[in-house]
């Protein structure tokens, strides 16, 4: 593990642009370079808008030298979760795993917590079935309910062309994909005079800074939208012509959806007045381009949600342009597409419906994030439930703790990878993913034998240091091991090489100068506009507009309905900062101390609870203890816990050993799933009482 950075002016030597992908997103950095490894990022600003660095960029910085990685294969001793292991040599891990894989790929499991070139074509080359996303896993339900209503998954909204911004349940200052982009398009938003209106059962930060917050009652988003939306059509004001070119149903079909969610009916079940109601419907229509964003994830009424927002946007006459966007790919770059949702997966082995011979985890920790994890954690221990656990990460996690195998995976500032997408403009743009460091350092490299005559001026390759490799190169060793004409199919040496080639063959990319190009400026624009413009080519659903028909219904959770006394709304946060793909290291531990439970003041008093007492907070599968805050932004039937803690192992020392490693939800959450086999976290109930 490399020594720790320099605290100087030599953060801002050799600089590399690259590309961060550890939220999900990606953000054009430029990494400094000291002795041939990163020790500074800032916003590649060769990039424009597409720049941007946030916690989760920083935390992969400090992860990379990190004392705690993995640095060497480590295969177990004793047995399954013992966590006793001893090193092993990566052509041994690699036979174990090839054979695993060659037994039955159909019942093979792989869970990818980062996006890697060839895990998609190699993976269904090798026949394996169960291909998991860990980051789409959390927005699955939303994913599909877009799919269904608009034919695509959505992207981050163009802000620019936003003058009124109502978000329902969403909070992108707290949660978004690519936080940085979302949070400077947000605040310039504000700057030139626009307006933030936020409805939520909790606050947080982007409650704060919006011009208004509106607490609303867990499970009620979909509701609050159809009532706004009931009151809009109602009122008139909008172009009832073009409304119906993009829904594909006059208003007055849709009113007649909307009888039943009357503003007394959305008063009585959300929370939110009948004149807040009605102010809203105003607001949106009058304060043009207005955007309805609602977060769906987790949302057990996920097409219903979508759809009610889909024609609330619609009335604006044009949605793309008050900054509407799909998620269409760039479908000249290599891609991974995800199967099925992890939760469905970890459900069906719990079952016993279908055992896996092998359950690769990369860079994912579905041990610690699956709900009723403790149950996960006793599963993934049977060995004639799973054949052969692998995970392949940068720390020894909860997953790698019951592993056979533990392969040391680069750290996000170590991969080869080329992400693309859209600009405002419609204008295709390509990052460059490349190692930052240089290995080994330039003096060792220039010392050696075999180095090649252009090292004197090219220095040694990037690449991940140590043992590290990425998930890529791992599949290509396994693809030659187990199918005779894989190597003919499949040619690269490396997933670097790999991406090389694609940089100099595909005629965008070789057109402005290939690899060499790209690598200089890590980023690459077209010339001319080529996203597909739903207002001239309609929407890519089979009617070719908005399939909203039969799904602007509102059906109440179960668990969410009656909520009185004890019963609260789980609402579970997922700060920015925490990266669960540091769990363990010493940089992760540190950003937050603890994971209180938050409570309005009038609930916690009519449990007699106080600021500071100690809570227990319980469900069908388990119970927690924890400590009790109190704060005026929840409503009161929202009791409120974050991700990202409760992790097995803390650092020995300092706060860590009075206090512990806090509450992880998933040890108290039960298997609440949508229609599609997502976790419903919207959807589950909890008591709270004095512990």
């Amino acid at each position: 593990v490399p020594e720790p950075a320099h605290r100087s002016l030599r953060k801002f030597r050799d600089p590399v642009a690259t590309a961060c992908t550890a939220c999900g997103s990606a953000c054009a950095v430029r990494a400094f370079r000291d002795g041939g490894l990163p020790v500074q990022i800032v916003p590649n600003p060769d990039a424009g808008d597409l720049g941007g660095v946030c916690p989760r960029a920083f935390a992969a910085l400090e992860a990379f030298r990190d004392p705690a990685r993995v640095t060497r294969p480590l295969r177990r001793t004793g047995p399954r979760g013992s966590g006793t292991f001893e090193p092993v040599t990566w052509d041994e891990a690699l036979d174990t795993v090839a054979e695993a894989l060659a037994r039955g790929p159909e019942r093979a499991y792989f869970d990818l917590g980062r996006p890697d070139p060839l895990a998609g074509s190699v993976l269904e080359r090798l026949g394996v079935r169960h291909r998991i996303d860990a980051a789409a896993s959390l927005r699955w339900g939303a994913r599909e309910a877009q799919r269904a209503v608009y034919g695509a998954p959505l992207a981050a909204p163009d802000l620019s062309r936003v003058r009124t911004l109502l978000l329902v349940g969403a909070q992108p200052w707290d949660e978004a994909e690519g936080i940085g982009r979302v949070g400077k398009g947000l605040a310039e938003l504000r700057a030139r005079g626009g307006r933030i209106l936020c409805l939520s059962p909790y606050e947080r930060a982007t409650g704060s800074v919006a011009d208004e917050w509106i607490p609303i009652r867990p499970g009620s988003e979909t509701l609050v939208v159809l009532g706004i939306l009931r009151v809009l059509l109602t009122q008139g004001g909008f172009d009832a012509e073009a409304f119906g070119r993009w829904v594909g149903l006059a208003p007055e079909k849709v009113l007649e959806a909307l009888v039943p969610y009357s503003v007394d009916l959305v008063e009585a079940a959300s929370g939110l007045s009948a004149l807040s109601l009605v102010r809203l419907a105003r607001e949106f229509r009058a304060g043009a381009p207005s955007l309805a964003w609602v977060d769906a994830a987790g949302n057990p009424e996920a097409e219903a949600l979508e759809a009610a927002a889909a024609v609330l946007n619609a009335t604006q006459g044009d949605p793309e342009a008050a900054g509407l966007r799909l998620a269409h790919p760039l479908r000249w770059l290599p891609g991974f597409e995800a199967t099925e949702p992890r939760t469905r997966a970890i459900k069906d082995l719990l079952a016993g419906n279908e055992g896996a011979g092998l359950y690769l985890a990369y860079r994912s920790n579905p041990v610690y994030e699956a709900p009723r994890s403790r149950s996960v954690r006793r599963a993934f221990t049977e060995e004639d439930r799973i054949g052969l656990v692998v995970a392949f990460d940068t720390h020894l996690t909860e997953t790698a703790r019951v592993a056979d195998l533990v392969l040391p995976a680069p750290t996000d500032f170590e991969l080869w990878n080329l992400v693309g997408g859209y600009d405002a403009e419609g204008k295709a743009w390509v990052l460059l993913q490349q190692p930052v460091p240089r290995t080994p350092p330039e003096p060792r490299w220039l010392q050696r034998p075999d180095a090649p005559l252009e090292a004197l001026f090219d220095g040694p390759p990037n690449a991940p240091v140590g043992e590290a490799r990425q998930l890529g190169d791992v599949l290509l060793a396994v693809g030659r091991r187990v199918d005779e004409g894989f190597a003919e199919s499949f040619p690269y040496p490396d997933t670097g090489a790999y991406v090389r080639y694609l940089c100099d063959t595909l005629p965008p990319l070789a057109a402005d100068g290939g690899y060499a190009a790209l690598a200089g400026t890590g980023v690459w624009r077209a010339r001319r506009a080529g996203y597909p413009w739903a207002r001239e080519n309609g929407f890519p659903t089979a009617s070719g507009v908005l399939e909203v028909a039969g799904r602007l219904a509102h059906r109440m959770p179960t668990d969410l309905k009656r909520l009185e006394g004890e019963d609260f709304a789980l609402v579970v946060t997922r700060p920015p900062e925490l990266d669960p793909a540091f769990p363990v290291s010493a940089r992760g531990r540190e950003i937050r101390h603890e994971n209180p439970l938050w409570l309005h003041p009038e609930a916690a008093r009519a449990l007699g609870l106080s600021e500071g007492d100690w809570a227990r907070v319980r469900t069908e599968v388990g119970e927690a203890r924890v400590r009790v805050r109190l704060a005026q932004g929840i409503h009161p039937r929202a009791a409120v816990l974050s991700w990202g803690f409760g992790h097995d192992e803390a650092p020995g020392a300092g706060w860590w050993r009075e206090h512990g490693p806090g509450v992880s939800v998933a040890q108290v959450a039960p298997f609440r799933t949508d229609r599609h086999g997502a976790q419903a976290w919207k959807a589950l109930r909890v008591s709270v009482s004095r512990a």
